[in-house]
């Protein structure tokens, strides 16, 4: 779990820098930004379904997996609360220490739904109302909330 996690972080991580480069047109850089949102919330998605598979996967029956990993295929929105209430589904002490996290750390929380908010207003044909360095704070979020995951699932 924790290598696909890091792989994904990696990826991420690597984007921003090539696309924070000085010399990148604005117009473009604006543009990059906008894919970025994108990406965090792929990242926040993707490893949501790792971490819950994962930890299901010592315990359920393969067809509650295959279960599972259906429901990863529609699209879910994941900010925090969305994440508590699928977490409240298979275990109430993973759904209690994931809001213990988010009742200490309200600006992740607001930036989880800041990501969301941009990447839906980007998909409907909306504006990017962040640039490079806001996007690249969303993603810093998006780790502190993954991390407090992986955490609360222990």
């Amino acid at each position: 779990m924790r290598h696909a996690i890091d792989s994904r972080k990696r990826k991420l991580e690597s984007f921003f820098k090539r696309a924070s480069a000085m010399d990148i047109e604005e117009e473009i850089q604006a543009d990059l930004a906008r894919y970025g949102a994108v990406l965090i919330c792929g990242y926040v998605e993707r490893c949501m379904e790792v971490i819950i598979i994962e930890r299901l996967a010592r315990k359920a029956h393969p067809r509650v997996i295959n279960f599972v990993k259906s429901h990863f295929k529609r699209g879910t929105n994941y900010n925090c609360i969305a994440i508590s209430e699928l977490l409240e589904r298979f275990d109430l002490d993973w759904a209690r220490r994931f809001r213990e996290f988010c009742d200490s750390n309200a600006q992740h929380v607001t930036e989880i739904e800041s990501a969301y908010n941009l990447r839906n207003s980007i998909a409907h044909g909306g504006d990017a109302t962040r640039g490079m360095a806001g996007v690249g704070k969303l993603f810093l979020s998006a780790q502190s909330v993954i991390e407090a995951l992986i955490e609360a699932t222990a």
